[in-house]
């Protein structure tokens, strides 16, 4: 080490108020694993193996670099092939939780797998997945800090309590680091825009009696417009595609029949038009002159594509600093101190001055559905009678937000060693989280109608101040909160030596307050903005648990694992979950394992809480707060192999099976409706399926709002198999050769409801569920490493499976009388050339299946390298989408437009390059 650094880096670290200690777990691989002693995702246990009888998937720093990313949001939904229905990309720029990424283990949610920072929880984000389910957002941990992350896919209640039902990711973070270390990337897409600029700084110095660090990173990304792709992703005019042309004013997709034989459309344009007095439903006048009229309907047509974003524009700043002071030999103090900030800003699509329905918080069950009227000697209404006036307010701008979020994070405590078999740790830590919501664009109907009754608003854009347009369209903004203050004790060690080993135990306790409180954006308290779907809630609560753990090594082939948890909850009450796991191994080469354990969820804040939550889909969810909920409860067991037949070569497959009950849920409209009718009476209500749920139909008829509380309902069963192939191959001179190949399989994924089960294994559902991402049956990851002295390329390629464009498997058709029908889910209502034929989400405009009703199957190529020159110097190149595959066109997911931003988002981005430097000061 150059001793001239040493000031330097200590009194950055100073500065930084350096602190924390060492991580829950030690590094599996730094040693021998037959002389170091690891603590494994799922147990507090130290043993001598990472044998245990739960399947853990190990993504060690090499693994990190070689994925190309640049934050752990996009490793973990890389090579996490367990992810899968719920999980929220970063660029879902128009759900409730913009800015934000989440793993949805199993497909069961983003607040049922439970997000650690070496295995302690951390504060969730400030905004709700739709409104609803609360997670950590994986975009606030560092990057670079990062030693490993552990998934730990069988659940995890009995060890870390709710929320482990699907399964834990746990982040671990460096317990050390020597010397100075800059690192520097660059990346820019083949189309020239998406470019990122990342820039990291981390230090370092241990000694005899201390260890400590700091890391720090700032990340940039610039947005990608989807306006300036080609193909079906430009565009809202589909035709040449042979589907809809889905720019405003034309027949679109879904929006079915005015009357048999005569397409619905939406008049809603920045040219403004009015229904002709005494006319039908589809005689409409256009205020202004346009450059291009529909043919099929001679209303003025406008794409709104360049309002969309494939990714929005990123900027984020992390700062860590840990250390470790060894007062004796056995007892150590340990600090830990980090910092997150970020902004993200995000554009949206132009509103309108109409809606079916937003929050009424006079009366929650009935939304308030805002008309706009252009009255009779408005200068701009040209038929003399008062007449709904239907525009598109790009004079606004579009619907715009941005997010500015910050994470503080502090974590002390003590640890030591009561004897060389018994050691403890003890630990305190508080995290908040604070959020700046900001929306533009957005109108306040009671505003906007009163300049019209005025006459001093003018459909003309260039008749209206900006004082006028301000007034009507105000920002909006809020100041979501939420924290977690908490303390833990752990106590771990061995009783007795058995034939196979030291019989170990932990016991332990923790106790926390979580705060939340995401108040509503202004004026959907009073159901003023038009068409902005409502959500807040706030609560408080205070938890604490005490756990014990057994593992027994009985003999060299046969091991039993045992833990017990109680959770109590000082609003709900308590829950108390058993794990149990089995390892045999019968011959070195092999190992089964088996686990049985009971996991739950508590109600969390947006569902019990003072909370209500307004959305859309092609309809209006409300789904309103129920402090009466309970928990969900769960059973998971798996099964599995893990053979080595020759070194260097592991295979394993493990079986699953969650069964999940007393589920949470929402007004899901595939619940709600079912087989009930989505054409009614004009302006009336129809009780729905689920308790205390209500169907609203508009002034024509058309189903437009479903509401009901959060209820105890639902059971999901879910399962499926993991495969794990890893082989290294010696090639003598020219290297090594590493290939590991992860995949997981969905055998089924029913939920009954009802007593109607709905098979989603495969299919594009649950349709309202995080913008309809889907549940594809396969995701699989093969990466090929090759390594040559300095030089290591890695290979890496990515599989999403085909899914059917339906809710769920089974669905049924439901005629409208009108010339079109819609499935019972009611994604839009279409003319179907063979209502007796294949049952579809989305139709042809000839009434034909399109592409079998499936989206395509995706494959990507990943290419990186990395050079190392000398003892400081790192060089790295990357090529993501290697191939430039183009995303399957999706035209039933409502989270992008014509892809699945979920799943396929890496296609819609293109092919993209990166570069990068890190110098090392040793």
């Amino acid at each position: 080490m150059y001793t001239k650094s040493r000031p330097l880096i200590l009194a950055i670290q100073c500065a930084l108020l350096a602190g924390a200690g060492a991580a829950t777990t030690t590094p599996v691989h730094a040693q021998d694993p037959s002389m170091q002693e690891i603590v494994v995702t799922g147990s507090r246990i130290r043993r001598v193996n990472d044998e245990t009888a739960s399947p853990v998937q190990i993504v060690d720093r090499a693994d990190i670099e070689r994925t190309g990313a640049t934050n752990i949001a996009d490793v973990v939904r890389t090579v996490i092939q367990a992810d899968n229905q719920g999980s929220i990309p970063t660029a879902a720029t128009g759900g409730f939780a913009v800015g934000s990424s989440a793993i949805s283990l199993r497909g069961l949610g983003v607040n049922s797998t439970l997000v650690l920072l070496n295995g302690r929880r951390m504060a969730s984000y400030g905004l709700a997945d739709d409104g609803v389910r609360t997670f950590v957002d994986l975009n606030s941990i560092p990057f670079d800090a990062v030693e490993r992350i552990e998934v730990l896919k069988d659940g995890g209640s009995a060890i870390y309590g709710s929320d482990a039902v699907a399964g834990v990711v746990n982040i671990i973070l460096r317990e050390k680091f020597d010397g100075l270390a800059i690192s520097g990337e660059s990346g820019i897409t083949q189309r020239g825009d998406g470019e990122s600029y990342r820039l990291s700084v981390m230090g370092g110095a241990t000694g005899d009696r201390y260890s400590t660090y700091f890391a720090v990173e700032g990340l940039r990304e610039g947005e990608i417009a989807q306006g300036d792709r080609g193909g079906f992703l430009g565009t809202h005019d589909l035709r040449r595609f042979g589907f809809f042309d889905n720019r405003n004013g034309a027949p679109a997709a879904g929006f079915g029949n005015f009357s048999p034989g005569v397409p619905a459309f939406s008049g809603t344009t920045p040219y403004g038009s009015v229904r002709v007095p005494g006319g039908t439903l589809e005689q409409r006048i256009n205020l202004l002159p346009c450059p291009e009229t529909s043919s099929a309907t001679g209303m003025c047509v406008f794409d709104t594509i360049d309002y969309i974003q494939i990714a929005p524009e990123v900027e984020r700043l992390n700062a860590l600093a840990r250390g470790s002071v060894r007062f004796s030999d056995s007892l150590e103090g340990y600090a830990e101190l980090g910092y997150f900030t970020s902004r993200v800003t995000a554009i949206g699509t132009p509103g309108s001055v109409n809606d079916s329905g937003v929050f009424n918080p006079a009366d929650p069950a009935s939304p308030v559905v805002h008309t706009t009227t252009l009255p009779a000697a408005h200068p701009d209404n040209p038929t003399g009678v008062n007449r709904t006036l239907s525009l598109l307010t790009t004079r606004l701008g579009g619907r715009n937000g941005e997010t500015e979020s910050e994470v503080f994070r502090g974590i002390v405590g003590l640890k030591g060693e009561l004897s060389e078999a018994w050691e403890w740790d003890v630990g305190a830590g508080y995290i908040d989280s604070k959020l700046t919501d900001t929306r533009t664009g957005y109108v306040r109907h009671s505003l906007l109608q009163a300049a019209i009754n005025s006459g001093e608003f003018r459909i003309d854009p260039s008749l209206n101040s900006k004082a006028l347009l301000g007034a009507i369209s105000p920002t909006l903004e809020r100041e979501p909160t939420s924290s977690v203050l908490m303390m833990d004790a752990r106590i771990s060690g061995s009783l007795l030596d058995l034939p196979g080993g030291a019989l170990g135990v932990a016991f332990g306790s923790e106790w926390r307050r979580e705060e939340v409180d995401t108040p509503p954006l202004p004026f959907t308290d009073v159901g003023d903005i038009v068409g902005l779907g409502y959500s807040a809630y706030s609560k408080e609560r205070k938890v604490y648990a005490g756990y014990a753990e057994v593992d027994a090594p009985v003999t060299s082939w046969l091991g039993l694992n045992a833990a017990l948890r109680y959770d109590h909850y000082d609003d709900y009450g308590s829950s108390t979950t058993p794990k149990l796991g089995v390892t045999l191994k019968p011959v070195s080469q092999l190992l089964v394992r088996g686990t049985y354990q009971e996991a739950f969820r508590a109600p969390g804040p947006a569902e019990s809480g003072n909370s209500a939550s307004f959305g859309f889909t092609n309809i209006g969810i409300l789904t309103i707060g129920n402090p009466d909920l309970q928990p969900e409860e769960a059973k998971a067991y798996t099964l599995g192999v893990v053979y080595e037949p020759l070194q260097g070569t592991s295979l394993s497959v493990d079986y699953y099976r969650i069964d999940r009950e007393n589920e949470i849920v929402s007004a899901d409209q595939a619940l709600v409706v079912g087989d009930l009718p989505t054409n009614g009476e004009p302006n009336s209500q129809l009780p729905g399926l689920l308790p205390n749920s209500v169907l609203y139909y508009d002034e024509f008829g058309d189903l437009a709002t479903i509401s009901a509380p959060y209820v105890n309902a639902n059971q999901t069963v879910t399962d499926g198999l993991d495969f794990d192939v890893r082989q290294r191959f010696e090639l003598g001179g020219a290297g090594a050769l590493t290939a590991a190949l992860v995949w997981t399989h969905v055998l089924n994924f029913e939920r009954d409801a009802g007593g109607r089960t709905l098979e989603y294994a495969g299919t594009h559902g649950p349709y309202v569920l995080s913008a309809a991402g889907g549940t594809p049956a396969d995701r699989g990851r093969l990466q090929i490493t090759w390594d040559y002295g300095d030089l290591s390329i890695t290979g890496a390629v990515s599989y999403v499976s085909s899914m059917e464009m339906i809710d769920h498997k089974g669905e049924t058709l439901v005629d409208n009388e009108d010339g079109t029908y819609v499935t019972t889910t009611g994604e839009g209502a279409y003319v179907v050339a063979d209502p007796n034929g294949k049952v579809c989400g989305v139709y042809n405009p000839d009434g034909t299946v399109p592409n079998n009703c499936k989206v395509d199957s995706f494959t990507t190529v990943d290419l990186r390298a990395t050079y190392l020159y000398g003892k400081a110097w790192e060089f790295n190149a990357s090529v993501k989408n290697l191939l430039d595959e183009k995303p399957p066109f999706d035209p039933y997911t409502y989270g992008g437009l014509n892809y699945n931003p979920v799943f396929h988002q890496q296609g819609a981005i293109g092919r993209a390059f990166g570069v990068g430097l890190r110098y090392s000061f040793q």
